[in-house]
């Protein structure tokens, strides 16, 4: 393929602009190469609405996009004669990566695969690059959802080999924790933490990371005694028998389990729970944490019992009312009860 084209040089960074259908790059350009998949990737899943959107508006509105689409021409994908003005790129399935414009692309080829866009491509970025102008572009035109920006952390701070490092944030402890649950498919939350910010069943990755940061806080967290692996064992340990006890609710679609208040509740009474299955049994596994949970088998998680309105205190309530009747119900049980004298 061979396509006229310009160079621009921006703070020594060379790129080139040219114009391209819309099926040109859609069928040679990736949204991410972290995921195969032209429907994922680091930017955010596709918006059907937002395509829709595109699609009317070009073909019903008789609408223009003057903005450009901005990729990326991986190393040795391209030639380039500065003398001819010719960009020359060889007929292959990926050429680079979409790094902004997924939705204007998707849009426009649905409503039109010959539709001409202009387009600015960046020359031989690292992966970790592409991700740094990706967000930078959309933290100062809309922002980046808070989910989507923990989730490029990896790419953004570099990996980390040892998480006990003390010098290794909260926040990067607990996404960890959250990317780990969710993309083992033995975790009680696999594929329930929404890494991109897009709305869908299941808790974001932001508020998941909220829920538990203070608790692997390095020097203050309650869980600071444990190594990193514990922590994550910790968790998924108390996800599974949360799960387990309230399987009907936790897999009814509807049910308000995994929705904000309720989820913050269950992560409220984390700690208590946690202590009250130690003292009852000494010993942190599924069978115990089931054993104690077991005993408020019948709280429903729906609206009918849950508190009206939302934020932190909603959620504090909730929390509330799990321990309290846990308690109640190991109380009756004489459980924890002991020996006092001497």
């Amino acid at each position: 393929m061979k396509i006229t084209a310009f160079k621009i040089i921006q703070n020594h960074r060379e790129m080139l602009v040219f114009s391209a259908s819309v099926k040109m790059i859609y069928e040679h350009f990736d949204v991410s190469r972290r995921i195969e998949d032209k429907q994922q990737g680091y930017q955010r899943s596709f918006s059907s609405s937002r395509i829709k959107k595109i699609k009317n508006y070009i073909n019903q509105d008789r609408g223009i996009i003057p903005n450009s689409i901005l990729v990326n021409l991986d190393r040795e994908k391209y030639s380039y004669s500065e003398k001819d003005g010719i960009l020359s790129l060889p007929d292959t399935e990926s050429l680079g990566l979409i790094i902004d414009g997924q939705h204007r692309v998707k849009g426009c080829y649905e409503a039109n695969p010959e539709f001409q866009l202009m387009v600015v491509a960046t020359l031989g970025l690292t992966v970790k690059e592409q991700a740094q102008l990706f967000v930078t572009i959309n933290q100062t035109q809309k922002g980046v959802p808070a989910s989507l920006y923990l989730d490029l952390m990896n790419l953004l701070e570099g990996e980390i080999e040892d998480f006990d490092r003390e010098c290794v944030s909260a926040e990067r402890r607990a996404t960890e924790i959250a990317i780990r649950l969710n993309e083992s498919d033995e975790s009680p939350l696999y594929q329930l933490i929404r890494r991109t910010g897009d709305a869908g069943l299941g808790i974001s990755l932001s508020e998941f990371v909220n829920q538990i940061k203070d608790h692997v806080e390095p020097k203050t967290g309650k869980l600071a005694n444990y190594g990193f692996e514990q922590q994550y064992k910790i968790f998924e340990i108390y996800f599974r028998a949360i799960k387990a006890v309230f399987l009907a609710q936790w897999e009814d679609a509807e049910s308000y389990m995994l929705k904000t208040v309720a989820f913050g509740g269950i992560m409220k009474a984390f700690y208590e729970i946690f202590n009250l299955v130690i003292q009852t049994y000494q010993v942190f596994n599924t069978e115990n944490t089931i054993k104690v949970i077991d005993r408020i088998k019948d709280f429903q998680f729906d609206k009918d019992n849950l508190p009206s309105g939302g934020g932190f205190k909603a959620q504090e309530k909730v929390g509330e009312m799990l321990v309290s009747q846990l308690k109640n119900a190991l109380r009756e049980s004489k459980s924890l009860m002991a020996i006092i004298g001497d």
